[in-house]
């Protein structure tokens, strides 16, 4: 008898929590169709490429646009031939917007990447492009470990002030 008043109490519980998560499913795919869209750049053959991403409002956008982009395409994106040229350890440590310029600290990771200028300009233009995608936001200053003047490449790319999109060269 206990078992059944157990088992009656756990089905109970269960369908409560199925129940649960099928709104929260629902309200986040119907809330989410509503969200703005903001776009993440990431490189297809050899040009730079734009993918949509939602922004809840809750989100900060600078942080959730550079947290995408670190994510790297999704599995789809990638059977579509999108792949991105930042290190994959490559981690946000700060970000914040100042007179129009975002200011991007990132960890160590961000110099260890593969590849020659090329690679250099595709991944800092994937960075600039994402954040200067942003309303309002112009200019995107790259730093490692919060140093200004960062020297990526053995060609010497200096990284000591805020870029545009037409500094990447893409």
């Amino acid at each position: 008898m206990a078992k059944r008043k157990f088992s009656r109490y756990a089905f109970g519980l269960l369908s409560v929590a199925i129940i649960i998560g099928v709104i929260i499913y629902v309200y986040y795919v119907v809330y989410c169709e509503r969200c703005p869209i903001f776009r993440v750049y990431f490189i297809k053959g050899a040009a730079l490429s734009a993918v949509d991403r939602n922004l809840r409002p809750d989100e900060e956008p600078l942080k959730k646009v550079i947290d995408e982009l670190l994510k790297g395409p999704g599995l789809k994106e990638q059977s579509q031939g999108y792949l991105t040229l930042i290190p994959r350890a490559t981690k946000l440590l700060g970000s914040k917007i100042e007179n129009k310029v975002a200011i991007l600290n990132f960890n160590g990771k961000l110099e260890e990447y593969g590849g020659g200028a090329a690679h250099v300009r595709g991944m800092i233009a994937q960075i600039v492009y994402t954040a200067t995608g942003l309303q309002g936001i112009e200019k995107a200053w790259i730093q490692v470990e919060g140093k200004k003047g960062v020297v990526l490449g053995g060609e010497g790319l200096v990284l000591d002030k805020p870029l545009t999109r037409e500094d990447t060269g893409y």
